[in-house]
């Protein structure tokens, strides 16, 4: 937990200099009245976490997506904290929207409809990029750690495409462990941390200057929390 926080400071120091401006802060204390939910079993909140349930046996009830009506715009820090609380399939799988808009200029809210089944698919014309962090599957690349736990395994997307960007296995995705993830986009170069270590990074040429931000999951049950968006100047 030390070293979390002094590097997670030593982040914080680098984006410093810059005229900030927090637009999301959300501990789910009061609600999710500023979200909207597409696909899953069900989603609610308690104990100040918002939970996440898509773990069913019915293929529209295994993958939901949350969005956040706030929209975000420019460089900016994207924090959060998502547990996984259960997945028969050992997936744990927590995935993160960010920078999503519907290339036709409509608002996502306005097309939800569309994608109330939370098929993934459905997202992948969208613009937005997608950052994947989910339990290894035991047939992939050097699947376990020294200490014989099973890797993660972390990609980044950008769409419309589903295009892969840069993909890595390391660290671990375990049931019942809480992590902190934090993305930082500034002038198209996009780094994504988890525990205060980075482990991807891509550079955009031609960077998605703003949208909304969503929650996401696959076969998995997640409990979201501290979700809190800084733009930088």
């Amino acid at each position: 937990m030390k070293k979390w926080v002094f590097i997670m400071a030593m982040v914080s120091m680098l984006v410093s200099c810059s005229k900030e401006r927090v637009v999301i802060d959300e501990d789910f204390s009061s609600g999710f009245g500023n979200w909207w939910i597409e696909g899953g079993e069900e989603v609610f909140v308690k104990n100040g976490g918002l939970h996440m349930s898509a773990d069913g046996d019915v293929r529209s009830n295994q993958m939901c997506t949350v969005w956040c009506r706030t929209p975000v715009v420019g460089n900016v820090k994207i924090e959060y904290t998502a547990k996984v609380e259960g997945s028969e399939e050992n997936y744990n799988n927590i995935n993160f929207f960010f920078m999503y808009s519907d290339p036709s200029g409509q608002k996502l809210a306005d097309t939800a409809a569309q994608r109330m089944d939370g098929d993934y698919y459905r997202y992948h014309e969208l613009n937005g990029y997608i950052v994947t962090f989910l339990n290894n599957p035991a047939d992939g690349v050097e699947m376990d750690n020294p200490d014989g736990t099973r890797k993660a395994r972390m990609r980044m997307r950008r769409c419309p495409g589903f295009n892969l960007v840069t993909e890595t296995f390391d660290y671990n995705s375990r049931q019942g462990v809480e992590y902190h993830f934090t993305i930082i986009v500034v002038d198209g170069k996009l780094d994504f941390y988890v525990d205060g270590n980075k482990y991807l990074s891509w550079t955009d040429a031609r960077p998605l200057c703003g949208g909304l931000i969503g929650l996401r999951t696959y076969r998995s049950q997640i409990c979201w929390d501290n979700v809190k968006v800084t733009e930088l100047d």
